[in-house]
C-alpha cells in the first residue's frame, strides 16, 4: 500500500486545491480502515480503471462515462447536489451545467479512497465540498449545515448513488436516511424561525429587566454536584412516576420542565430547578400555581418575559444562560454560560444536568441522570400528561362536537405520524418534530461518557436507544440523600449595558428604511435614486448590530429569498425592513424608561 499511500496524500492535496474538504482528513486512518480485499481491489482499480467493493463494480462495466451521464441528466434543474457517495467520481465529470454545489458524502474508507484515487474531481466544474467523517455518529452531519445556508431547497436535490448502496446496503441506506432527517430537521428549525421572528427581539428587551437581578448558569454549576439527577418532561406517562418520586425524593435533585411544574406540584412534588425556553404567551400558564416560586427557575434571554416577571414578584430565585441573538449579546454585562440546543427545554436541562454532574471527584462513582416524563411520543393516544396546564385548557373548551379525545387525535396527525420502538409497546407513534429529540437523546448517550450513568425510567413512550431502560427504583438503588444548596442572592448583581447607542441606530435604519421605500415607489428607478439606495444600503451594512437585530424580525422575508429563491421586490424588502426596524427600537426603548426595582 506504500505507493497507493503517497497517491492518496497527492491526491487529497489536488482535491483541496481545486474544491472544499470539511474537516482534517486522516490519512492514516484512511488507509489502515482498508481490509487487505479492499486495498488488493484498490490496485486493481488503478490498474484496469474498474472499482469494486465487496465484489460488486461501483459503475457500469462497459462504459462508465456514459452511465454517469445518463444518471446527470435526471439531475437537470438542480443547482445545488448532495451526493451520499458517487462511487469513484464519475457522476461529477457528467454534471450539468446549473449544478453549481455538490456536497459528497462518503461513509465508506475503500469508496473515499476510490474517489480520490480515479481523480473525476478534476474534470468536475462545479463547487465540490467533501465530507467523509464520522458519518456513523448520529449528529456527524451537523458539521454540513454551514454549507446548506443560502442554498435554494426547491433547487436542491439528493443523490444516493445505487451501486454503493448495492454493495453495502446497510451502510448507504443508513447515511441517506440521515441526510433525509437533516432536511426535515432544518425545515422544523426553519418554521420555528418564521414563528417566533417577532417575539424574539421583543422577549430578550423586556426580560433585560429582570436579568440583572438573577444569578447565571454558571453560577448553578459551581455548586457541589448531586449523586443523582431526574429530569422530568410533561410526557402523557408522567403521571404514572408520581408514586415513585414521592417514594424516593430525597434522594435526588429534580429538574423538571416548565410543562411539568404544575402537574408535578398538584402531585405535591416540587423540583428544584425549573427550565423554560419557550417564547409564547401561552407558556406563562405554566407558573400559574401557588408552588411557582418553589424551584429554582434556570431561563432562556427569549422565555415569555410574563414568567420571569412573575417569579421575581414572588421571590423565586432565577438564573439566565447565554442567547446566540444579538439583542442579547450586546447587552449582557458578562459570560452567563451556554447550553446546547436540541430542539425542546428538555434537551436544554439535559445538558445542563449532564455538565454539572461532570464535575462530580473523579474517583467517584458514575453520576445517574435518570429521564421521566420523556415519552416523545403519543403512547394510548394521549398528548399530554394529566394534570397539565393545556390539558385542562382543552377540557375547558370541550363540548359534545370536539372532546378531550378529538383533541388528542389531532395532536397526533399535526405531523405525520411515525412508528418508532415502544418501552411498554412494540411499537408507539411520533412525528417529525418528537424524532428529532429522540434522536437529540441517542446521540448524546452514543457519546459514552465513562462519568455518566444515562437512565429512561419513563413509564411508557419511546424507546431511547443508549439509554438504560429500568424503572426509578432501580435507577436510585444505592443512591445517598441529597444535601440541599442555594445559589447566593446576590450573584449577579451587574447592571446591564447601555441601550441608548442601540436605539440611536435603530432610528437611523429607520430613517434609511423610509427613504428607500419612498425611492423605490416609483419605477423605473433613476440613476440618482440607485445611487442614493446604494449609499442607503452601504451606511445600513455598517450598522452591523442594529442591523442583525432588526433583521431578525424579518426571517420569512429573508429565507423566502435567500432559500426558496423568490424574487426580491425591492419597494417590499424596505418596507418590512421599516417596519422591523420600528418595532425592534419600540420594545428596546422600554428599558429606557425608568422602573421601581423588582426585589
Amino acid at each position: 500500500m506504500t505507493g497507493i499511500t503517497a497517491l492518496l496524500a497527492e491526491r487529497i492535496e489536488d482535491f483541496k486545491t481545486r474544491h472544499t474538504l470539511l474537516g482534517n482528513l486522516d490519512l492514516h486512518s484512511l488507509v489502515t480502515d482498508l481490509s487487505d480485499d479492499e486495498s488488493k481491489a484498490l490496485a486493481e482499480g488503478l490498474e484496469q480503471g474498474r472499482w469494486r467493493l465487496n465484489g460488486k463494480l461501483l459503475h457500469s462495466d462497459r462504459d462508465p462515462q456514459r452511465e454517469a451521464a445518463r444518471a446527470a441528466a435526471g439531475l437537470t434543474g438542480a443547482k445545488s447536489l448532495v451526493c451520499v457517495s458517487t462511487g469513484a467520481g464519475f457522476l461529477l465529470s457528467n454534471l450539468p451545467d446549473s449544478t453549481k454545489d455538490v456536497l459528497v458524502l462518503e461513509p465508506h474508507p475503500f469508496c473515499l479512497a476510490a474517489f480520490l484515487l480515479a481523480g473525476e474531481f478534476k474534470k468536475c466544474q462545479a463547487r465540490v465540498t467533501l465530507f467523509a467523517h464520522r458519518l456513523s455518529e448520529a449528529d456527524a452531519l451537523e458539521e454540513v449545515l454551514p454549507w446548506l445556508q443560502g442554498k435554494n431547497l426547491k433547487q436542491t436535490l439528493i443523490y444516493l448513488h445505487a451501486a454503493a448502496r448495492s454493495a453495502d446496503q446497510p451502510l448507504y441506506t443508513r447515511a441517506y436516511e440521515r441526510v433525509v432527517q437533516l432536511f426535515e430537521k432544518r425545515s422544523v428549525n426553519q418554521a420555528t424561525i418564521i414563528k417566533f421572528q417577532r417575539l424574539w427581539n421583543k422577549n430578550i428587551f423586556l426580560n433585560q429587566r429582570v436579568m440583572p437581578y438573577a444569578s447565571t448558569l454558571n453560577d448553578l454549576l459551581k455548586l457541589e454536584p448531586p449523586e443523582a439527577i431526574v429530569l422530568a418532561g410533561a410526557g402523557p406517562s408522567l403521571a404514572d412516576s408520581f408514586a415513585s418520586l414521592r417514594q424516593h425524593r430525597d434522594r435526588f435533585v429534580l429538574m423538571a420542565a416548565d410543562t411539568a411544574v404544575v402537574p408535578l406540584a398538584k402531585a405535591g412534588i416540587y423540583p428544584d430547578y425549573a427550565f423554560a425556553a419557550d417564547p409564547q404567551w401561552v407558556n406563562h400558564h405554566f407558573t400559574e400555581t401557588s408552588a411557582a416560586a418553589k424551584p429554582h427557575w434556570v431561563m432562556d434571554p427569549v422565555v415569555c418575559p410574563a414568567i420571569p416577571r412573575a417569579l421575581a414578584t414572588q421571590g423565586a430565585n432565577l438564573s439566565f444562560w447565554n442567547n446566540v441573538f444579538l439583542s442579547d449579546a450586546v447587552l449582557r454585562a458578562g459570560d452567563r454560560g451556554d447550553v446546547a440546543h436540541g430542539g425542546s427545554v428538555s434537551t436544554n436541562a439535559f445538558d445542563v444536568a449532564r455538565r454539572w454532574l461532570a464535575r462530580r471527584p473523579a474517583d467517584a462513582a458514575p453520576g445517574r441522570l435518570i429521564l421521566v416524563g420523556q415519552d416523545l411520543s403519543f403512547p394510548n393516544r394521549q398528548a399530554h400528561c394529566k394534570g397539565a396546564v393545556l390539558e385542562a385548557q382543552v377540557y375547558a373548551r370541550s363540548h359534545r362536537l370536539s372532546a378531550m379525545e378529538q383533541h388528542n387525535l389531532r395532536q397526533m396527525r399535526a405531523l405525520p405520524v411515525l412508528w418508532v420502538k415502544g418501552i411498554r409497546q412494540s411499537q408507539v407513534p411520533t412525528n417529525a418534530k418528537l424524532k428529532i429529540f429522540l434522536e437529540w437523546f441517542s446521540s448524546r448517550a452514543s457519546e459514552r461518557d465513562p462519568t455518566l450513568r444515562l437512565m429512561n425510567a419513563t413509564h411508557d413512550g419511546a424507546h431511547i436507544a443508549g439509554f438504560e431502560h429500568v424503572d426509578l427504583s432501580a435507577a436510585l438503588e444505592g443512591a445517598g440523600a441529597i444535601v440541599a444548596q442555594n445559589l447566593p442572592t446576590d450573584a449577579n448583581r451587574q447592571a446591564g449595558k447601555s441601550i441608548s447607542g442601540l436605539v440611536g441606530a435603530m432610528g437611523e435604519i429607520i430613517d434609511l428604511m423610509r427613504e428607500n421605500t419612498r425611492l423605490t415607489a416609483v419605477s423605473p428607478l433613476s440613476a440618482a435614486a440607485i445611487q442614493k439606495l446604494d449609499g442607503n444600503d452601504a451606511r445600513f451594512k455598517a450598522l452591523s448590530a442594529a442591523k442583525n437585530i432588526v433583521a431578525l424580525g424579518q426571517q420569512a422575508l429573508i429565507l423566502s429569498i435567500t432559500e426558496q429563491g423568490d424574487e426580491v421586490n425591492a419597494h417590499e424588502f424596505y418596507r418590512a425592513m421599516l417596519q422591523a426596524a420600528r418595532e425592534a427600537r419600540h420594545w428596546a426603548q422600554k428599558l429606557m424608561v425608568p422602573e421601581k426595582a423588582l426585589r
